[in-house]
């Protein structure tokens, strides 16, 4: 008996996760490293000790795309021209 194989396809998948670590904040109060906490530059923050926050991880379900094939993406080229022809007429 041999398998037949299903054709695939290739899908843009939407995900988020959390993670937690820690930074060092300089300032006069706890309200006040909050607040500049709250309000840091991530770029200078080191995500290497960054761990998973278990039970974050989500899909956004409703932002699932199929990814065009070359197929696909060169018919919707020709329709484009089609139609901007048809309009536009031919230049």
């Amino acid at each position: 008996m041999t398998s037949e194989k299903k054709e695939t396809k290739k899908f843009v998948v939407p995900v988020t996760w959390l993670v937690a670590t820690e930074v060092v904040i300089e300032a006069e109060s706890e309200d006040e490293a909050m607040d500049l906490a709250n309000n840091i530059d991530l770029s200078g923050v080191d995500f290497n000790n960054a761990d998973y926050v278990q039970g974050s991880f989500d899909v956004d379900f409703g932002m699932i795309e199929e990814v065009p094939t070359p197929e696909d993406t060169q018919a919707a080229v020709e329709d484009y021209v089609f139609w901007r022809e048809a309009i536009e007429g031919v230049k």
